[in-house]
């Protein structure tokens, strides 16, 4: 039987809080989560890697080292895991991440 179709647009409809997320889908052990980012998140890392694809906005992904990489709408990024990085977003945005399902508990 197929899954249930869900809406990027209703989900995002839900998310009023800068930096929260939901669980769009499940492939194994791997999540794809909607997210709002509205100003920036704190430096950290994962055990595993993570990708960012900008729907709607830009962003940037900033690394310890200084570097910053911005992303506009329909890029995407792998940050690698252990990487020290933050998300950022000055004029808001709507990012679909996929990671490790178990990512978000860390």
């Amino acid at each position: 039987m197929p899954e249930k179709i869900l809406s990027i647009a209703e989900a995002a409809g839900k998310l009023s809080v800068p930096f929260t997320h939901t669980v769009l889908g499940q492939v194994d052990d791997y999540c794809a989560y909607l997210s709002r980012f509205q100003g920036s998140y704190k430096f950290h890392d994962h055990a595993k890697d993570e990708m960012y694809l900008v729907l709607q906005g830009q962003i940037h992904i900033d690394y310890a080292d200084g570097t910053s990489v911005p992303l506009g709408e329909g890029d995407t990024l792998v940050v690698k895991a252990h990487e020290v990085h933050r998300s950022r977003s000055e004029g808001g945005a709507l990012v679909l991440m996929f990671k490790a399902a178990h990512l978000f508990a860390e």
